[in-house]
């Protein structure tokens, strides 16, 4: 029988980012932030990594915080794997 609704993907992503993201979850869940609202970012750069939440109603393109959720940022050392800095986006 054949599936009438197939499978929705709803994330994909390079494999090697699922550690930076674990790394930052400790600091996501201290301040009790929920996943389910919001868009997750890594971004690379030089000497770190950012794990960015994204209010999933937020206005693409908007300088700050936009949407109904609070953005925060966690900034992660790629030396040794430990939190630089985690806040708030305003």
């Amino acid at each position: 029988m054949a599936q009438s609704n197939p499978p929705k993907v709803i994330a994909e992503f390079n494999g090697s980012s699922l550690k930076w993201i674990h790394a930052a979850e400790p600091e996501f869940q201290r301040r009790n932030l929920d996943l389910d609202n919001y868009t997750v970012s890594v971004v690379e750069d030089n000497e770190s990594v950012a794990v960015t939440l994204t209010s999933s109603d937020s206005v693409k393109g908007a300088r700050g915080s936009s949407g109904s959720y609070p953005g925060f940022t966690v900034e992660i050392s790629k030396k040794d794997k430990k939190v630089m800095r985690a806040n708030y986006v305003r």
